[in-house]
């Protein structure tokens, strides 16, 4: 018999709020760069899970989340046990705004289709995510249903947190070579990296129209494969322009990587033991000088230099990170080991 799929506690809907909450995959630290960044997060492509609180009285009432086997599942159900917004921030989660009505996130979850199958680039736990909050907000509206507020309580766990299992730090070593590499020859990085993106954007496509056909949800058909067909368009234009776009999207660069930056500067002041964490903060750091350096040659023959050195230079500090963090932790285990003898 295979697994039952999950389902949520009615008393759920009677919650506070409810409100989705990200986590980083664990063991793929050494690949963030690549799509956590605001490309990714617009793809839903980022190596991130997106899950569903619902809280009430500062505590969880249920959670739930689309699972790689194309079900729903709860995270308790896989060793993950969150009562608290603390039990949620060390399990790696911070909530992402906004709040919803817990009522319109039940009914939403009773609505929303979970589609014929998992695919990475079609229908994933993001894509699963983003119909649910997209349906959640219609039956709020529709409904006229109160937005809950006090989102200012929890400020602290808005801020990304590291995975609970960083990479191996071999993986942290292939992301050193991979920059270094790129650092050799940045021009042919960037041009590289757009190619990677046409050829992504072409599997979304491709992905999106087999999705449409196989899973016979007639009701979406027509704009499932229009938005398949605009990715494999988008992908065609990327890689016959490339060149165009190398030498014309700095100012984009600069603002993802300055907030790419922000973000790893946020997690390493807020994660202890500090020691551990000082890379991270320095990879930030590195980041930020990086934008701003694009953004003053954001126009002219520099851009696509630029973007393939900064996305070398994205690969060694997190290669590098990753490398430091493990040691660390991997002391710190040691310490423990001999407090428990």
């Amino acid at each position: 018999m295979g697994a039952v799929e999950a389902v949520v506690k009615p008393e759920a809907a009677g919650s506070d709020y409810a409100q989705f909450a990200q986590r980083n995959l664990d063991k793929m630290s050494w690949l963030y760069p690549l799509v956590n960044n605001k490309l990714g997060a617009m793809l839903h492509l980022q190596l991130r899970h997106e899950h569903l609180f619902f809280m009430k009285d500062g505590r969880v009432v249920d959670e739930i989340g689309y699972g790689e086997d194309g079900k729903r599942f709860h995270e308790r159900d896989m060793g993950k046990v969150m009562q608290t917004p603390e039990d949620i921030t060390a399990q790696g989660y911070w909530f992402v705004p906004p709040r919803f009505s817990a009522q319109a996130a039940y009914e939403a979850l009773g609505e929303v289709q979970d589609g014929a199958y998992y695919s990475v680039f079609s229908n994933q736990c993001q894509d699963w995510a983003n119909r649910v909050r997209v349906t959640t907000e219609r039956i709020q509206k529709e409904k006229k249903l109160a937005v809950p507020s006090g989102t200012e309580a929890y400020a602290p766990l808005y801020k990304e947190v590291a995975p609970t299992v960083p990479a191996a730090w071999y993986l942290g070593m292939i992301a050193v070579v991979v920059g270094v590499l790129g650092l050799g020859a940045p021009m042919a990085t960037g041009y590289h990296y757009l190619k990677f993106v046409a050829l992504l954007l072409l599997a979304i496509g491709v992905s999106d129209i087999i999705y449409a056909f196989s899973s016979k949800a007639w009701t979406t058909f027509l704009s499932t494969v229009f938005f398949g067909l605009l990715s494999i368009a988008g992908s065609v234009l990327i890689w016959g322009n490339d060149r165009f776009l190398l030498m014309s999207s700095n100012g984009l660069l600069a603002l993802v990587l300055a907030g790419v930056g922000l973000a790893r500067v946020g997690v390493a002041v807020r994660s202890r033991p500090f020691s551990a964490w000082c890379g991270t903060l320095f990879t930030g750091l590195l980041l930020l000088g990086t934008a701003w350096v694009a953004w003053k040659h954001r126009d002219g023959s520099a851009a696509g230099w630029l973007l393939g050195a900064s996305l070398s230079v994205s690969f060694i500090a997190a290669g590098a990170s990753t490398i430091w963090l493990n040691w660390k932790l991997r002391e710190k285990g040691g310490e423990f080991e001999k407090l428990k003898a």
